[in-house]
């Protein structure tokens, strides 16, 4: 067995869990698995162990592996320690001259959030959309934080798919709202705006994950 076919079921499976096309909850068998990726159940297995280490799946005794689901009290917590993140690297940048946001790629996460938006390719524009949140975060230039949101930044993705999938008269992409907003007071330095702009994300977001129980 070599490692590339380790690292081929890890990322097929890890594809397959972030795009939800393995719903949260959902159980899979390595017997099938192994079958559909049309290879032996030993890399299946240690591609299940890796993923089970990020937290994205649970092995059960007798039963399989499931997706690990996600509550909605999870994911309220994570925006809010998010938004507490981007407030603090917005201070950091409004009173010191040392800190300050990468427009150039704020702008790229923006440009593709919106073309994504147009084409309805909602995995690349949530995954986008973070990406945008987290370049504000990184001007805060705090590795503890950007570590904090990468660790949680799958199972955000993972929420918002399985919201877009399970609810489409739901689907609503006022992410690249507020995000071209934001874009446009940090790129004017209107931060007090800036402010004003993350309190209303992050009222907008604890309405929808408490109404819909989901982002």
């Amino acid at each position: 067995m070599t490692k590339s076919l380790i690292d081929t079921a890890y990322h097929t499976i890890r594809t397959k869990i972030l795009t939800c096309e393995y719903l949260p909850g959902s159980l899979l068998s390595i017997y099938k698995l192994s079958e559909e990726l049309a290879m032996s159940r030993t890399p299946i297995s240690n591609a299940i162990a890796k993923l089970e280490l990020e937290g994205l799946v649970i092995s059960l005794k007798n039963r399989g592996v499931m997706v690990k689901e996600v509550s909605s009290k999870e994911i309220l917590d994570m925006f809010e320690v998010i938004f507490t993140h981007q407030m603090y690297a917005l201070e950091k940048v409004e009173t010191n001259p040392l800190y300050s946001f990468n427009l150039s790629l704020l702008n790229e996460h923006l440009e593709q959030q919106l073309l994504d938006k147009e084409n309805d390719r909602y995995f690349s524009y949530a995954t986008h959309s973070l990406q945008f949140i987290r370049q504000i975060i990184a001007a805060g230039q705090n590795q503890i934080m950007l570590q904090i949101m990468d660790q949680h930044m799958d199972k955000i993705i993972i929420g918002s798919m399985a919201s877009y999938l399970l609810y489409p008269e739901k689907r609503i992409f006022s992410g690249a709202h507020y995000n071209e907003a934001l874009y446009l007071s940090i790129e004017a330095k209107e931060y007090e705006q800036t402010k004003e702009l993350l309190k209303e994300w992050r009222a907008q977001i604890r309405e929808r994950i408490l109404i819909m129980g989901a982002i």
